[in-house]
């Protein structure tokens, strides 16, 4: 029984001696921060305490995720801004603690790069459950700084080869305050890394690439640097839904061409409803409304085209056959007439005149559907022809349009890239 009381006693020793040590190195960390801050001056930068220049701000992007709008040019990113800078004001090489983690509150008594986002139209800190917030001070005054941000950025997309296109989107980083005298923002290595998790509904991120892009304003330079995001859009969706209908629709409106022509209902509603089916075929299909021509208004209006001269076709085979007859029979019932009129005698006026009226409906009929007969084998030529000219034709403008849009790229300004 002494035993078990000893051993029970000597534990409680050793457990309070261990809650001591942890509560000394607790006061240790302490007051080495109460210490750093003391004296400390958050709105003056370290450079006057830097031998060395200017604060070297860098920075590194790790991209959690990255989305499109489908009705605008912007894009939202979500990510993690670190940096990391040198403030000799907050060494404690003789502390002997490896890094003071602080809390989000003390980050309002220390100094911070004053970055901004160019191009940012909205953007957020994270808040859930506590400030996204880390800040670490290493002994020799290193400080590493990370946050969550996100936001909401202007992209200049081109849109002329839409939906064949590959954009460049771009965020810059810079100096809002603090001159190129008091702090230069330079980019880590690697610049920005991307989450293995993302996932554009839109696009796909074909590579980054980081630039320098200081800034002049008046007599100050300031220090600036920005990444782009060069970004293929996945068209599959524009194939499935745009593209492969689309020639669809065009073969089917040469069908008419296999139609009897005296088949004019059919081959009339046949004709519009090709033409109805492309013009509301746009409205399926996200067309983006832009000012200059798109590579999905070249081929829309082509297809129409198409469709459209598909039914130019009948009508002019239609109208050409309808004309012939009617002047046939004005030109044969006037000459057969006169020449009845003038062989015919007096006595036999009468007599004659009624045989020989009768005698020029028998031949103008006769020769009026001799005539129609030579019409329709026209028009079956011209139905023939057409045929082997659609197709041949449609085909040679698919060849210019897919090697147009496919090679040529429209030129951009690219700014200075990072060595």
């Amino acid at each position: 029984m002494e035993k078990l009381t000893l051993l029970g006693i000597s534990l409680w020793i050793l457990s309070c001696t261990e809650r001591t040590s942890c509560s000394g190195n607790f006061t240790s960390s302490q007051k080495i921060v109460d210490t750093l801050l003391s004296n400390y001056d958050e709105r003056v930068s370290p450079t006057d305490s830097l031998e060395s220049g200017p604060v070297e701000d860098i920075v590194q992007l790790y991209i959690l995720s990255l989305a499109s709008s489908d009705e605008t040019s912007d894009f939202t990113m979500s990510f993690f801004l670190r940096q990391r800078w040198r403030d000799i004001r907050l060494s404690h090489n003789s502390s002997g603690v490896s890094v003071l983690e602080l809390h989000h509150k003390a980050i309002n008594k220390v100094w911070i790069p004053d970055i901004y986002f160019v191009n940012e139209k909205t953007a957020h800190f994270h808040d859930v459950s506590v400030p996204n917030i880390m800040f670490n001070i290493f002994p020799d005054g290193r400080v590493s700084y990370s946050v969550r941000v996100t936001g909401t950025y202007t992209c200049e997309m081109d849109l002329r080869k839409y939906p064949l296109d590959i954009q460049t989107c771009h965020i810059k980083i810079e100096s809002y305050g603090q001159s190129t005298n008091s702090l230069t923002i330079r980019w880590n290595s690697p610049p920005v890394v991307l989450s293995k998790n993302i996932k554009m509904t839109q696009f796909r991120i074909e590579k980054t690439v980081p630039f320098i892009c200081d800034q002049q304003y008046m007599e100050y330079n300031y220090s600036c640097i920005g990444v782009n995001f060069h970004l293929s859009r996945m068209n599959g969706f524009y194939f499935i839904h745009m593209y492969v209908p689309s020639i669809l629709i065009v073969m089917l409106s040469w069908i008419s061409f296999w139609l009897d022509i005296e088949a004019t209902a059919a081959r009339i509603s046949l004709g519009i409803l090709t033409v109805l089916a492309m013009t509301t075929q746009n409205k399926f299909t996200g067309v983006q409304h832009v000012s200059y021509v798109t590579a999905m208004n070249v081929w829309t209006a082509v297809s129409l085209a198409f469709v459209f001269l598909g039914v130019i076709e009948y009508a002019y085979i239609h109208v050409n056959t309808r004309k012939q007859v009617k002047k046939t029979i004005n030109e044969k019932a006037s000459n057969s007439i006169s020449s009845n009129i003038q062989n015919s005698n007096e006595i036999e006026s009468e007599y004659s005149e009624s045989n020989g009226e009768a005698k020029v409906s028998q031949e103008s009929q006769i020769k009026i559907a001799s005539v129609d007969d030579l019409d329709k084998k026209n028009g079956r030529k011209v139905d023939r022809l057409a045929r082997i000219v659609f197709p041949i034709f449609y085909v040679f403008v698919n060849v210019i349009y897919w090697s147009i849009y496919t090679v040529w790229e429209p030129v951009k300004d690219e700014p200075q890239l990072i060595h």
